[in-house]
């Protein structure tokens, strides 16, 4: 009998090993399938936030001629005088970063051929940030995310080649779709800024040219307006006031405005400072 006893005891101690093994090995189970799901659950939120594409589209720089000619134009008391630019023809720059993100990204340029630049990025042509070096960190939201980098010489004028510039859209969402056009004609805004010593009138273009029988920009400064048909950076003189208003747009050849999201800049102002205070051309 007492043989008989510890048998049942030893079929009783089997059974609670048996059953506490099992309630430990389906926690075990329940608790990695949860952590798994969770991880699922966070690589997709991760995927949701890299759901990128960038806008198909070869966009080209149809490059102003070079000549000795200085153009000069004239109209209410303002005149616009051409600013030559230094020959920085080879000048390039390319964008290594291939993916983006919501939030904050670096973006790695290359540039070559050319010294003393600043790389101007231009954001919805709107926001404008200039970096001396190649690694800049830019802010990316939810949408569309149209960008221009170029490159700026020596006297802060932009470098008008075919590789003198980089432009993108990156569209950040799954639902988003592209609404920037990267072969239609754009006009970009850059100078004035809103604050200057030394007022001058520069701009981009991408994927036309401008001419007196074909596409220009009309820009009106103070409800004065002139027909640009020559690519290049223009002195600003005549101003009579610290305070004032210029808008640029891109017209065909009968004056019309060519379509597009930034081919009218809209009323910017800006503000002549003195020679003490800071220096933003």
């Amino acid at each position: 009998m007492l043989e008989s006893l510890k048998f049942k005891v030893q079929r009783l101690k089997l059974k609670d090993f048996l059953l506490f093994s099992l309630i430990i090995f389906t926690s075990c189970f329940t608790s990695c399938k949860s952590d798994s799901t969770n991880n699922d659950a966070k690589n997709q939120n991760l995927d949701s936030l890299n759901n990128s594409s960038i806008s198909t589209g070869e966009p080209k720089i149809i490059e102003p001629m070079v000549d000795e000619k200085i153009e000069v134009l004239t109209n209410n008391g303002i005149t616009l005088t051409e600013l030559k630019s230094d020959n920085n023809k080879n000048a390039s720059i390319q964008l290594n970063t291939k993916q983006f993100t919501e939030g904050i990204n670096q973006l790695q340029f290359s540039v070559d051929n050319v010294d003393n630049y600043t790389i101007s990025y231009l954001a919805n042509n709107y926001s404008l940030t200039q970096f001396s070096v190649t690694n800049i960190k830019v802010e990316l939201l939810y949408g569309n995310n149209v960008f221009l980098a170029f490159l700026t010489d020596k006297n802060n004028f932009s470098i008008k080649t075919n590789k003198g510039s980089v432009l993108k859209n990156a569209v950040l969402g799954g639902d988003i779709e592209s609404l920037f056009d990267m072969n239609q004609p754009h006009l970009f805004y850059y100078l004035p800024q809103s604050e200057t010593i030394n007022p001058i009138l520069d701009f981009y273009l991408v994927n036309t040219s401008i001419s007196e029988n074909g596409n220009r920009v009309k820009v009106t400064i103070n409800e004065t307006e002139f027909s640009i048909t020559k690519w290049a950076a223009y002195q600003i003189s005549g101003l009579k006031k610290p305070s004032n208003t210029i808008r640029i747009q891109l017209l065909d050849k009968n004056g019309k405005l060519i379509e597009g999201p930034f081919n009218d800049s809209g009323e910017r102002s800006f503000n002549l400072i003195n020679k003490s205070s800071k220096l933003d051309v």
